[in-house]
């Protein structure tokens, strides 16, 4: 296989990263191509955001990219992860495989420094992306990396963008968006204060109680478990937070939801029991009379389930019911599972600490399906579960089929209630609306943005140049009260027109940038100040700049 790598600490991830890969992948005939983060990279002295929070980024950025993966290996290898290790154990574990490394054109310039520069080059093919504007100073800096190393060094065709992370970093903390950044990763960023150190989904007891239950596991569970019970609370909180802000559902008083803050707490112990031994858990269920099945004796592993519900009800002082049957339920399921039943059960198979290879289906893709409905996400781990241990002639527990069964009726009945509706929506959508390309969009945008009188209104297309979106619609206002007209007549007239809705606004109508996310366009509305810093143009000058005249006309 050729496969490539990027590593990198990716903080944060942005769709730069994503851009470079798939770019490899296309223009040499990559089979795979990985994103590898570094845990401890050795050009710095630490990372200054937590590993979940990279990590999860990653996930979530990743799980509409098929054809982009993520690779823990180095960030699973104790100690400082080196570029000329990693490639030596990927050659010795695939002899038979091509490597490609990926990099940016500032690493190519430090590349004589690096650990064992000749071992990377005898070991890789090395990708290079161009990270400033002068092309002849990026050729001439390749010709010269090739003659001191062999001819391994070959040049990625990609435009220059000049995105900075400490930038990213800068517009996350504040708040405002940016079209770099991935919008489930803005999410995430948001509601778990990332950057800004303050969460917005989490109430502060429920932080305070979730740091105080991780020290006390830190004592009884292995680092790797750990990692993992933590990855399982972020994942589970997120899918949560996820599903009720698309249904628009309305928080508490306090802007949390209740059910987030069960799922994390559930989460972080849900593998509680996780420190004994098979026997060790058999003995401890007759001992305290856990309630389980008799098969899951047989099983064993499965039992850390009901006897980490008692656990965490008699040794760490858990009361709340939802918390405790989430953590019960987490391992096989059950044929009846709320919302945080759901969401700690789904994450507990692909939170961004694992990296195991489901049959049939990749972590991505069941990443994706349940942060689009976490009811379908846990039927599609039931399934994958149990073709894993079918394949691998292992013991299945019958409440694994009966869980699967279940939930297939649920979403059979769920389809069926709402496939009138559903139906109902579709004819009246074709009644009113006839065929529209992205283009139609982007022109009723632009006339939209002209009439509330928007300065400069621009429509660059950035299709070739960008995944992003096909069109960029820019304009600014002169205040407040005009961006606020402005945003508001485009969401009007792309509903009335096209029955479409943003998939995400970013910012707030008091703010200085807001951006609606249609998919295939992308509005950007600014106040005058914010317009000339940001200076959209100029980043994506590579894109065409529409003709609008006979528009306004």
């Amino acid at each position: 296989m050729k496969v490539g790598i990027l590593g990198g600490t990716f903080d944060p991830v942005h769709n730069g990263h994503i851009a470079i890969a798939k770019k490899a992948k296309e223009q040499y005939g990559l089979d795979i191509v990985f994103l590898m983060p570094a845990r401890i990279p050795p050009h710095k002295a630490e990372v200054a955001t937590a590993d979940v929070h990279r990590l999860a980024m990653l996930t979530l950025a990743l799980s509409t990219e098929p054809s982009v993966d993520i690779n823990l290996m180095e960030f699973e290898r104790d100690g400082r992860s080196y570029t000329s290790d990693t490639l030596t154990i990927l050659m010795k574990d695939h002899p038979d495989g091509e490597i490609y490394y990926i990099m940016g054109e500032d690493s190519l310039r430090d590349f004589p420094k690096w650990h064992e520069p000749e071992t990377i080059a005898s070991l890789a093919k090395i990708l290079v992306a161009p990270r400033e504007e002068n092309t002849q100073s990026f050729q001439n800096l390749i010709a010269q990396r090739n003659e001191e190393y062999g001819n391994v060094f070959y040049p990625l065709d990609l435009p220059y963008n000049p995105v900075s992370s400490t930038a990213l970093r800068e517009c996350l903390e504040s708040g405002k968006p940016s079209p770099e950044i991935p919008a489930r990763v803005a999410d995430y960023c948001r509601r778990f204060g990332v950057y800004t150190k303050e969460p917005t989904i989490l109430r502060k007891e429920t932080i305070e109680l979730f740091d105080s239950l991780r020290e006390r596991l830190t004592k009884k569970l292995h680092m790797y478990r750990l990692w993992h019970v933590t990855g399982v609370a972020y994942t589970a909180a997120n899918l949560l937070a996820e599903r009720y802000e698309s249904m628009h559902r309305k928080p508490c008083a306090d802007g949390c939801y209740d059910e987030v803050q069960d799922a994390f707490i559930a989460g972080i112990l849900h593998d509680c029991a996780k420190c004994m031994s098979i026997p060790e858990l058999v003995a401890y269920a007759k001992e305290n009379n856990v309630p389980h099945e008799e098969e899951q004796e047989k099983v064993g592993d499965v039992l850390h389930a009901p006897v980490g519900r008692y656990m965490a009800e008699h040794e760490y002082g858990i009361t709340n019911p939802v918390v405790l049957d989430a953590i019960g339920k987490h391992c096989l399921g059950d044929v009846e599972m709320n919302d945080v039943d759901l969401a700690v059960y789904d994450a507990d198979y692909f939170e961004p600490y694992r990296d195991h290879r489901p049959i049939d289906i990749s972590l991505s893709e069941l990443r994706n399906i349940a942060l689009n409905d976490i009811t379908v996400g846990a039927y599609e781990v039931t399934k994958a579960s149990i073709r894993f241990l079918e394949t691998i002639g292992a013991t299945i527990c019958s409440q694994s089929y009966r869980v699967l069964e279940a939930l297939k009726k649920r979403l059979n009945t769920e389809n069926t209630a709402s496939a009138e509706e559903k139906d109902i929506t579709q004819k009246e959508n074709e009644s009113t609306m006839s065929e529209y390309t992205s283009k139609d969009l982007a022109k009723t945008a632009f006339l939209a943005l002209e009439d509330k009188k928007g300065f400069d209104v621009r429509v660059i297309e950035i299709e070739k140049v960008s995944t992003i979106a096909d069109y960029f619609v820019i304009a600014d206002g002169s205040n407040a009260s005009q961006v606020e007209a402005m945003v508001d007549e485009v969401q009007m007239r792309l509903y009335r027109d096209y029955q479409v809705e943003p998939k995400r606004i970013e910012g707030a109508k008091n703010s200085g940038w807001i951006l609606l996310d249609y998919g295939d366009i992308v509005v950007h509305v600014f106040s005058s100040e914010d317009r000339l810093f940001y200076d959209l143009e100029r980043v994506w000058r590579d894109g065409t700049t529409i003709d609008t005249a006979e528009w306004s006309e």
